[in-house]
């Protein structure tokens, strides 16, 4: 394997980055897609070249020649931790190249299918799956998006389409920060992370509506995101509200339109209303998930100080859409890879309802979207129409990927909305 390892590695890596660059577009350097000034006529109007990819592993990522013989030490002061450090192999970037020998050996050597749950579909390696693997032991699953491995968009400006990252493009942002500019939106099947096989998401501007509305309930350890549907009346999930012994979590407070350290505005969290069947497992399609909500009442009426959406109970007309091909929606939260800046999927679809009072859609959420809005503008303004719930068993309605999105819609709440008259 040392002998063969830095054509296979390289291989590896072409194929996988050559995946993720798929993303729609021509030749751009600012993109993304193709590095110009390294490979020129190599990045045509198909896209980037093995050879554009190749000079940017060269040039980057520093993996190429960086086989199993030039591991070097175990002088990392995070060495031995059981998770590989060194960036050449996609590490933390903890500790300098050559440094992390040990932690990074496997994945230099390209993994292998140990795990138990290897090779089934769907990546479970931490960071980039589920987590009920190892580093680089269900490599068939999990290879295409080991160049995603600690990778975020936390950048202030990603998703402009202009790749800013120290070392790689203008360097506005720190190093592995702007992710979906810098290596494309394309985006593997077997990630849980996969985003319907492309990142369309963009950062959202707080200070217009609906996104004004929407905002971080806080926790004593942790968040989720909320909407406020009324002067003092926010909807989230009722997972948010539970920890893991399933114990009920009360939230502090909550801020409308947070980004980073501002906000438009925040007030205390008072009494809380959760779905009384509520419980932490997912039944079939239709069989009972459309109990993952909760309404807080607020401590004083922040919504007619930032404004509020409406609320939208999905009628025949709506199952009649979504039946026939989808109801378009939108939807913004607090993903975990966007940091403080909230992120969205203008135009994303719900593709099936459930008599439960629970949904599929294509939106592009992630962990910390849970609790995020699907919206839909009507004649009477911007109406919530669902909140995010959780990953999903695959569903043919969305595809061949690992997961499908599931949400709660407004029918579940129907009869407590007008109870609190949040609805005529």
């Amino acid at each position: 394997m040392p002998a063969r390892f830095s054509a296979y590695a390289l291989s590896i890596l072409l194929a996988a980055l050559a995946g993720l660059a798929g993303a729609p577009g021509g030749a751009q350097s600012a993109g993304g897609l193709c590095d110009t000034a390294a490979a020129g006529a190599a990045c045509g109007a198909e896209g980037p070249s093995a050879e554009s990819l190749r000079a940017r592993l060269q040039r980057v990522q520093g993996m190429a020649g960086a086989g199993t013989g030039q591991l070097g030490t175990d002088s990392c002061r995070w060495a031995n931790d059981g998770e590989c450090d060194d960036p050449r192999f996609y590490g933390t970037g903890a500790c300098a190249p050559g440094t992390d020998a040990s932690d990074c050996r496997l994945i230099a050597a390209g993994g292998n299918d140990s795990c138990q749950w290897a090779a089934d579909g769907e990546c479970d390696e931490p960071g980039i799956g589920t987590g009920l693997c190892g580093e680089a032991t269900d490599a068939t699953d999990c290879r295409a998006a080991w160049p995603l491995r600690h990778r975020d968009n936390t950048c202030d400006t990603a998703f402009n389409g202009i790749c800013e990252e120290q070392g790689m493009g203008t360097g506005a942002c720190r190093p592995n920060s702007d992710t979906a500019d810098c290596l494309g939106r394309a985006r593997p099947a077997t990630m849980r992370d996969h985003y319907f096989g492309h990142d369309d998401r963009s950062l959202v501007d707080v200070s217009r509506m609906p996104w004004r509305a929407v905002g971080l309930l806080l926790f004593t350890d942790g968040a989720c995101t909320a909407t406020l549907v009324g002067p003092r009346t926010v909807i989230t999930a009722a997972h948010c509200l539970r920890d893991e012994a399933g114990e009920l979590l009360k939230p502090l407070f909550f801020r409308a339109g947070a980004r980073g350290e501002t906000e438009l505005g925040r007030a205390g969290a008072g009494a809380l209303r959760v779905a009384p069947d509520y419980t932490d497992a997912a039944a079939p399609p239709g069989k009972g998930n459309g109990n993952d909500w909760a309404i807080v009442t607020l401590d004083r009426d922040l919504g007619r100080e930032v404004g509020h959406v409406g609320l939208h109970v999905l009628d025949d007309d709506d199952l009649a859409e979504i039946a026939g091909g989808g109801l378009e929606v939108s939807q913004a939260g607090y993903s975990w890879d966007t940091g403080a800046n909230p992120s969205g999927h203008i135009g994303c679809r719900i593709v099936a309802a459930y008599p439960d009072g629970s949904v599929l859609h294509t939106c592009d959420t992630t962990q910390g979207d849970s609790g995020s809005p699907l919206m839909r503008r009507t004649d009477a303004g911007w109406e919530l129409v669902a909140v995010d719930s959780q990953f999903f068993r695959a569903q043919p309605e969305t595809g061949d990927f690992a997961s499908s999105h599931l949400a709660v819609d407004m029918r579940a709440l129907d009869d407590v909305l007008r109870e609190m008259e949040l609805l005529e």
